[in-house]
């Protein structure tokens, strides 16, 4: 868990970003400023629809510390790229259950103070409620004291994922998962295809309605092989597992290691 003090000196520091006045114009009118400030033609600003992005991070035993670093630093160019009014959340992997305690955490970058006019303010604003989110976020990478976890639960911590998406409705919403996306709990154990599901499991649990609802989201994946016959009946687990919660994981989307994460990546 995430001590206190850690949290308490992120929110500070969001607050005093969020309240920090410089009512400065920057480059009002023409081109080079407009394009800075997010503008188009004219020195209007180009109102996008606010997002919903969502990280996820196994740091069990099978992840290797040079895979949280990567994702560590995949994670802060995504994050660079927030625009005002997207609400970004993280989460751990959960071990073994719901009834664990979460390890998550969620915020929104602040809006411009005028939607209609880019201000120096508002860029000072979220610049650095982005550089506090990505200190923030440090601890979900964190590579020391992975000896205690016990277990990587998937399934379970789409619940809390569900929960973002009804917590932020009408957003386009990407959820990125760092890890092998071998479930490994009492239940199923796919290390090495120990104890898989049967192929009839996502349909049984979906006619028992204990699927979470996940429609709309956009499903990134990161740290998965796909190379040999085991990881690829991972993959088709998860697949049919995406489509039956009414997410949308495309095959370019599954992957192993990647340069950098795609911005829009079901577009």
């Amino acid at each position: 868990m995430v001590r206190g003090s850690a949290i308490d000196s992120v929110r500070q520091g969001l607050v005093l970003a969020a309240v920090a006045v410089l009512p400065l114009l920057v480059g009002c009118g023409t081109p080079e400023g407009n394009a800075a400030a997010g503008q188009g033609e004219g020195g209007t600003t180009v109102n996008s629809t606010p997002e919903l992005v969502v990280f996820v991070y196994d740091r069990s035993s099978s992840i290797e510390d040079h895979q949280l670093e990567l994702a560590r630093q995949l994670t802060n160019d995504r994050i660079r790229k927030l625009n005002y009014g997207d609400r970004i959340a993280a989460h751990e992997l959960l071990q073994l259950s719901l009834d664990e305690p979460p390890k998550r955490w969620s915020e929104t970058v602040p809006q411009r103070q005028w939607q209609e006019q880019a201000m120096s303010r508002d860029s000072t604003i979220r610049a650095r409620f982005l550089q506090d989110a990505q200190d923030y976020l440090v601890v979900f990478t964190d590579t020391t004291g992975r000896s205690e976890i016990d277990g990587t639960d998937i399934l379970s911590t789409m619940h809390d994922v569900a929960a973002d998406l009804r917590a932020a409705p009408n957003r386009k919403a990407v959820l990125y998962v760092f890890s092998d996306m071998l479930q490994s709990n009492r239940a199923i154990d796919m290390e090495g295809l120990r104890k898989m599901p049967p192929t009839s499991w996502v349909s049984q649990e979906s006619s028992k309605g204990t699927l979470p609802d996940l429609a709309g989201l956009c499903i990134v994946v990161i740290g998965a092989r796909v190379d040999n016959d085991a990881s690829q009946r991972v993959k088709t687990f998860w697949e049919e597992y995406y489509e039956a919660t009414g997410a949308i994981l495309g095959e370019r989307n599954y992957t192993l290691r990647p340069v950098t994460l795609p911005e829009h990546p079901c577009n």
